[in-house]
């Protein structure tokens, strides 16, 4: 039986928090990230995701979109799925007939959502809005005239609309502005103009807890600076504490559960908190999400060409920190120097470089659906591309597990 690899990408809604994921499905023999060309490669990757994986490891409570065919919502398979966690993604419709209406209508009956995906607006898919949930919009493949257009003629509809390849701030503020409900794209990852932002006072006190991390200060000093602030203490216990990590006794000294984490664990702690520091619920953060993604890829990854567990800590610590610019609104270049990181992590940071730079460019590279620039960066370390995709998907699993403890 063929492997079969699964990634995710974010779906957004307006205030940047997850509302579902559109699951990508990889084939590491056709080294391309997504299959939904034809009814058996679905078929195919349906039954070796529903037979090896579970949902609930995968999207949480939300919702995901998984691309299929008019031809495959008809089958046996679509009972495998939970109906109420999916939404059926139907891409590349070139003609409406009565099959495709009496297949969508059949699937919304059982409980299913339904999509269109890659939408060119047509008037012969005028009777598919009428009954779908969603419409997605590549907003690179339309001027902002005729992006406008094809928002208030979709608005006339009850669905919502989904904004792809939403890449850089200035689409997201376009896409909401036409009216679009939710986002899709890594425009979240690219911190916006770096002048006239403040980093807040809770932020400054997380990054020089981090730096006394990182440079091993005495652990009765972090103890100290901990304790005058009693929610990053009661934090830090509820961490400990969680069934995350197997504790036979519950810690209730802020001095035990520093010595029970150790500096590398506390770093790795402390860098969650600046991501969490954002407000709102931390489960719906798609940089925390990405953040500790990237963290644990990177750890699996050098785990596979090296025993060295400081090196797997510096991979893990190399991973969060890749999106600490966007948290501080700082250019990446003036954070490592500030923290006083080794070398190779700093030189991962800013230029790719080492073998912490490629894995770190691979991942980036897998992110965006872009298989050829991470098996060019992979080659480097001497992996292959399947280790890259079983890593991520044994990331995806371990955040979601993660999270249920936080």
């Amino acid at each position: 039986m063929k492997e079969i690899y699964l990634g995710r990408q974010p779906i957004l809604d307006k205030n940047i928090n997850i509302f579902g994921y559109e699951l990508l499905f990889r084939d590491k023999e056709d080294n391309y990230a997504v299959i939904k060309d034809s009814i058996e490669a679905t078929a195919r990757v349906i039954m070796n995701i529903m037979s090896y994986m579970d949902f609930k490891d995968i999207i949480s409570n939300k919702r995901g979109f998984i691309n299929v065919t008019p031809e495959f919502i008809e089958g046996e398979l679509i009972e495998l799925l939970p109906e109420n966690k999916i939404v059926l993604e139907i891409g590349k419709i070139d003609k409406v007939n009565k099959f495709i209406i009496d297949s969508i209508h059949m699937v919304k009956k059982k409980g299913f959502e339904v999509a269109l995906d890659d939408v060119k607006m047509s008037d012969f898919l005028t009777p598919l809005f009428e009954i779908v949930d969603y419409v997605k919009l590549n907003i690179k493949e339309y001027s902002d005239i005729e992006l406008k257009e094809a928002v208030e003629f979709l608005k006339k509809y009850p669905l919502k609309l989904i904004a792809v390849k939403v890449e850089t701030e200035k689409d997201f503020i376009l896409a909401k502005e036409l009216g679009f409900d939710y986002f899709q794209g890594f425009f979240f990852e690219k911190p916006s103009v770096f002048k006239n932002k403040q980093v807040s006072s809770y932020k400054m006190a997380l990054m020089k807890l981090l730096k006394m991390a990182i440079l091993e200060q005495d652990i009765s000093e972090i103890e100290r600076f901990i304790k005058g602030y009693p929610d990053l203490a009661y934090k830090l216990l509820k961490f400990i504490n969680s069934p995350f990590f197997y504790l036979r006794h519950k810690i209730h000294s802020i001095r035990q559960a520093l010595s029970i984490l150790g500096y590398s664990n506390i770093q790795k702690w402390v860098i969650l908190q600046l991501f969490a520091s954002e407000g709102g619920d931390v489960k719906l953060n798609p940089l925390l999400e990405r953040a500790v993604i990237r963290g644990k890829m990177m750890e699996i990854l050098v785990s596979k060409i090296s025993s060295d567990i400081t090196f797997m800590d510096k991979a893990y610590i190399t991973g969060m920190l890749s999106l600490i610019d966007v948290i501080l609104n700082k250019p990446m270049e003036e954070i490592v120097e500030e923290l006083y990181i080794e070398d190779d992590i700093k030189l991962a940071l800013t230029k790719y470089e080492g073998t912490l730079g490629h894995l770190l460019k691979a991942i980036e590279s897998i992110e965006k659906d872009n298989l050829n620039e991470a098996v060019e960066h992979l080659n480097k370390t001497g992996l292959a591309i399947e280790d890259l995709l079983s890593a991520e998907l044994e990331a995806i699993t371990y955040y979601e597990n993660f999270m249920e403890n936080q």
